[in-house]
């Protein structure tokens, strides 16, 4: 008897969902945990440090984000290796973890976090450097 396909409930986020496997997906969370650790740290950092008011509320737009973004990606690489596991540990297309379940719900926040964190970047290098400049004009 042949399986009918399920319908696909598409993510708020369908440029993630291009269907991947289990090692790569797994792979893929650890780089971007190891990238979103110390991110936060640095986060944390310049929030205190932050010299004006627009920095301070930058600061803590990446405070809030960036931690974020680390949390939601180390519950979407628990998942994942729960899934790997109910698999039998072996490396399986895993593209419909896109369309429904605890990782579904869970990258429809992850995305959004990483995404205003590096818009909010964005915003502060340039805030950062057009107050910058109007410091050193106003010392000349």
């Amino acid at each position: 008897m042949r399986r009918r396909p399920r319908p696909r409930r598409p993510s708020a986020f369908p440029f993630a969902a291009a269907g991947d496997t289990s090692f790569l997906h797994i792979g893929s969370h650890l780089i971007q945990l190891g990238l979103l650790g110390p991110a936060a740290l640095v986060a944390w950092r310049f929030r205190q440090a932050a010299t004006t008011r627009t920095q301070r509320v930058l600061g803590w737009v990446l405070s809030v984000t960036v931690p974020l973004a680390f949390a939601c990606v180390l519950a979407e690489l628990v998942t994942a290796i729960v899934r790997l596991a109910q698999d039998g540990w072996v490396n399986k297309d895993t593209a419909d973890i896109w369309e429904h379940g605890a990782h579904f719900h869970i990258a429809n926040v992850t995305v959004p976090a990483m995404m205003l964190s590096m818009l909010t970047v964005l915003v502060l290098v340039v805030t950062a450097s057009i107050q910058g400049r109007r410091r050193l004009e106003s010392v000349q």
